[in-house]
């Protein structure tokens, strides 16, 4: 199968480029390819970066949803909710945000 080419540009080894081909090194690249590889770089590093801090956020209101129901439960303050939440994490060697789903889907923590 013949490698894709954008038009203008002739392949070299098989790899092309926005601008045209290149091979295995960076030597050949223009300052205009070399600067849209490091911003594709970055992009990758900032969506990287945003699907972490999704996933970050999603954990802390299952915890904290987690902690209104030993609240409310137990008649415990925040802090009191949060050392049992993560006393139960330790013990049982589960993440926090795992444990804190189990309690907001049974409303309480099991021994397991």
């Amino acid at each position: 199968m013949e490698p894709h080419v954008v038009a203008g540009t002739s392949p070299r080894d098989g790899v092309d480029t926005v601008f045209g081909a290149a091979d295995d090194t960076d030597d050949h690249l223009t300052p205009v390819e070399t600067y849209l590889l490091e911003a594709l770089e970055r992009l990758d590093a900032a969506e990287s970066r945003a699907l972490q801090l999704e996933a970050a956020l999603a954990h802390s209101r299952d915890i904290g949803a987690a902690i209104g129901i030993l609240m409310a439960l137990r008649r415990l303050t925040r802090e009191e909710a949060f050392d049992d939440l993560r006393r139960a994490s330790m013990a049982r060697n589960v993440k926090l945000h795992l444990l804190a789903l189990e309690v907001v889907e049974t409303g309480s923590i099991s021994r397991g």
